[in-house]
């Protein structure tokens, strides 16, 4: 069973608000939360229990959820979802952090189409799964960098895949990859370069741990 949830603070304890309707699946409760994204901040799965299981954070970043860019975190004391740039400067808590403090597992949602200008999304969802799919085994080949890279200019959202792809990446292959990495780093598009960049503030955000590792 899927329910939508409320995070709220406090006296700086995090309180989750649970919806009274249930849903049978995930996507069904995300399409849900597209239409009152300031409501809820993402979906609660319940065990047969009744208890809840795993949040799964919607990636709207903002109160309305009009910045383009995928929440990757939330603010420290609104429980804000927040994209890399819109947290830059501020104190976030990552997804782990999160976890830790709600006492239950965090993962962020698929990204779902919207509508209106949002409508890309969907695409958007498609070419990041194939970003972070393809990742480990292409990054070294020139023309597929420069297909990336003209990927993101066309549709930054897919910036997604790029972080997963990344993250994904075992220590002992960051090493064998890295003149590769170090390469794309230098020839991302000059807008997801800037907010990576800024994301090294923050060593261990998905945006953080993809700049290092793009050398950054």
């Amino acid at each position: 069973m899927f329910r939508l949830i409320q995070i709220h603070a406090r006296h700086g304890t995090p309180r989750i608000g649970v919806d009274n309707d249930g849903f049978a699946s995930e996507r069904a409760a995300l399409a849900r939360i597209r239409d009152t994204p300031a409501t809820f901040f993402g979906v609660g799965r319940f065990d047969i229990q009744g208890r809840l299981a795993e949040v799964i954070m919607d990636t709207a970043c903002g109160a309305l959820g009009d910045c383009a860019n995928p929440a990757t975190a939330v603010h420290v004391e609104t429980f804000q979802r927040l994209c890399d740039t819109c947290a830059f400067g501020l104190e976030v808590l990552t997804l782990p952090q999160l976890s830790n403090r709600l006492g239950v597992s965090v993962r962020l949602a698929p990204v779902l189409a919207r509508s209106g200008r949002h409508a890309a999304h969907e695409e958007g969802c498609t070419t990041s799964n194939r970003i972070a799919r393809e990742f480990a085994s292409n990054v070294s080949d020139p023309v597929w960098r420069m297909e990336l890279c003209t990927e993101l200019s066309r549709n930054p959202s897919s910036i997604n895949g790029l972080l997963i792809g990344i993250g994904a990446l075992s220590h002992r292959d960051v090493l064998d990859l890295y003149p590769a990495l170090c390469t794309l780093g230098a020839q991302l598009p000059v807008g997801i370069h800037a907010d990576l960049l800024r994301a090294t503030v923050r060593p261990l955000s998905p945006a953080g741990v993809a700049a290092l590792r793009l050398g950054l």
